[in-house]
């Protein structure tokens, strides 16, 4: 089932990993594996200190399942975009990616997203079970480091990551992800819109996510 943290749009199926054919860019984007990998080895080499720790809850907040997590170097990410903000900087030193991700239909909303990221999983660390901020939106992966006896689970259904090969799943369905490897692991990350959605119905949530981030913003 469905549990988003923020925005439940209804009626919208719940799959765990959706039928490729619904993504007709998948193609272009597993074709880019080895240019990526290059933009990735770079920065990995040269900009590791820009790789931050990817749970980051403040003091004095409840972190539950992330207790491990929070603020760990075990699991890190080099953003290109976050939060609807796309990272300058981070971009240049990555234009392959930075200009594969401006060909792709992200979920832009103001203040929200899209979000796009190189995601560093260290060795024998694990990924608790959790769900994301909303169903109107969809996460795709594709593996550019990957060590053997990594894995993945949406749902009731678990994969192996394969390279070469991308995948497009709702992350408000519980998932978990693991690498029980000695080596590092690393998959980039970034979020579409859910292609179930009209783009008039994209076009409100976008209006009604914004009046909510206003909301938050001007104290109410």
């Amino acid at each position: 089932m469905q549990d988003p943290l923020l925005l439940c749009f209804p009626r919208l199926a719940p799959i765990p990993f959706h039928d490729r054919a619904l993504f007709p860019w998948l193609g272009e984007v597993e074709a880019a594996t080895e240019m990526l990998r290059e933009e990735l080895f770079t920065v990995l080499r040269e900009d590791r200190a820009k790789f931050a720790p990817y749970i980051q809850f403040p003091p004095g907040a409840p972190v539950n399942q992330w207790a491990e997590l929070n603020y760990s170097p075990a699991w890190t990410s080099f953003f290109l975009w976050r939060d609807g903000v796309r990272q300058n900087e981070n971009c240049a030193r990555c234009p392959g990616a930075s200009a594969l991700l401006d060909r792709l239909p992200l979920a832009h909303q103001r203040g929200y997203g899209p979000s796009a990221m190189f995601s560093v999983l260290s060795p024998r660390t694990r990924i608790p079970p959790h769900t994301g901020s909303a169903n109107t939106r969809l996460i795709a992966h594709l593996p550019l480091i990957l060590p053997p006896s990594c894995g993945f689970r949406v749902g009731n259904d678990s994969r192996d990551w394969r390279m070469g090969e991308a995948w497009v799943f709702d992350d408000t369905i519980e998932h978990e992800a693991w690498n029980d490897s000695e080596e590092t692991r690393v998959i980039l990350i970034f979020d579409v819109w859910n292609p179930l959605l009209t783009q008039a119905e994209r076009e409100l949530v976008c209006e009604m996510m914004e009046a909510l981030n206003t909301y938050n913003t001007e104290g109410g």
